[in-house]
């Protein structure tokens, strides 16, 4: 009887697993702000370092692994513009974002003690600030117009010779905007203090050439950009023999003592190779994803009446749409399209209620609050889903704009 139960479990087992792949199959993800596929060729260059490339120590499988880790460095360094000293490994942006900005506070002496952002920022960098701000830091945060840029005008006039950084990221996880960080980098230097950028969502979309761009520090994350979760780095420049930045972990001596622990050569190896691969197809994968945005929106705003656009329309990232229907919520959206994963908030801070900070910012109506969802294309979507997205929302907004008038 025993034997009969486990046949019959296993049966059961391979049934929900044969109807959960067929849900999967025919899902349209459209949520790349919060995560993007592993890259096939990621993940092949990573499985070696599961299995037959695993050593840790001094010794033969040891040194296998660290040339991986310095070869995974030298991809990074390159396809940033940057040197392989400059680059530190961390779990992630978050993580490069707190040893960054305590770090680099932990670091300073004198009267340096001014720090800037914006509203719209990252929640790690929010947090952060606000945790210096109780140290006797003073934080200047900038306010941004309707379609969430800084002033620059405002940015000049605040810095001093008493701003130890501002922390301005690249382009918006929520809404897509893309800040002018050549400009602000320029006055930055201008007043010697440093620029922190979290390129996170810039990463394989932007021009990064550190050796140009004049950006002190960055924070990344793989899995932004078809590479593995749990990884990321922290972008230091080396300006001279003194170091930038003080650790905020303790331990061994791994990543020149500014980051402790054991590394995640798995995940480091398919960083680096997530860059390889961002050299190598960048510039087609932008090409693409624009293209298939732009046809997304041409379509839904041709069709939706008083639809809205939230971000800058042109300073954006190629595949952000953050949208509002008025009178329907995003989450009436989502209940009617169960097969199309989209985003009604930040995926960082979803497990929050109430509207999003980088929404506030932007002071528009409580109606277009409670509409916003946020559509994020990856280079795997296809012109097929995309029209078939923007029919199925026509068709669902039609039918719930009557009720919910």
């Amino acid at each position: 009887m025993g034997f009969l139960n486990d046949g019959g479990q296993a049966h059961d087992q391979c049934v929900v697993g044969l109807i959960f792949a067929k849900v999967m199959k025919n899902l349209i993800y459209l949520d790349a702000h919060a995560t993007t596929p592993v890259d096939e060729k990621v993940l092949s260059a990573m499985l070696p370092y599961f299995t037959d490339h695993y050593g840790n120590g001094n010794h033969k499988m040891g040194w296998k692994t660290n040339e991986a880790l310095e070869n995974s460095r030298a991809q990074l360094a390159q396809f940033l513009g940057a040197r392989p000293s400059e680059i530190t490994f961390t779990s992630g942006a978050t993580e490069a974002i707190n040893l960054g900005l305590l770090g680099l506070a932990q670091n300073t002496t004198g009267n340096r003690v001014h720090i800037i952002t914006q509203r719209t920022e990252h929640k790690a960098v929010l947090e952060c600030l606000k945790h210096l701000e109780g140290k006797g830091f003073e934080v200047t945060v900038l306010n941004v117009d309707k379609v969430g840029r800084i002033d620059l005008e405002e940015l000049r006039q605040l810095i001093t010779e008493r701003t130890l950084m501002v922390a301005i990221m690249l382009a918006n996880n929520e809404i897509g905007t893309v800040q002018p960080i050549e400009e602000i980098g320029e006055l930055c230097r201008r007043k010697g203090a440093k620029f922190f950028c979290d390129i996170t969502q810039g990463v394989g979309w932007y021009p990064l050439d550190m050796g140009k761009l004049k950006v002190d520090m960055a924070a990344m994350s793989a899995h932004k950009f078809y590479g593995p979760r749990g990884v990321g780095a922290l972008y230091v420049r080396k300006s001279g023999p003194e170091k930038t930045i003080q650790p905020i972990l303790f331990g061994g001596g791994q990543e020149k003592e500014i980051r402790p622990g054991t590394h995640n050569i798995p995940a480091i190896v398919g960083m680096g190779k997530a860059c390889e691969l961002l050299s190598d197809e960048g510039m087609e994968t932008y090409e693409k994803v624009r293209l298939l945005r732009d046809r997304l929106k041409t379509n839904l705003f041709n069709s939706i009446p008083k639809i809205t656009l939230l971000g800058c329309p042109t300073n954006r990232h190629p595949g952000n749409l953050s949208l509002a229907i008025p009178s329907i919520t995003g989450e009436q959206l989502k209940e009617l399209m169960p097969t199309i994963l989209f985003s009604t908030s930040s995926a960082c801070a979803s497990a929050s209620t109430g509207t999003s900070h980088v929404i506030s910012a932007l002071e528009v109506t409580k109606d277009i609050q409670k509409s916003v969802f946020r559509i994020g294309i990856s280079k795997n979507n296809t012109k097929e889903e995309i029209d078939y997205v923007a029919n199925k929302m026509v068709k669902v907004v039609g039918k719930l704009l009557p009720l919910n008038r």
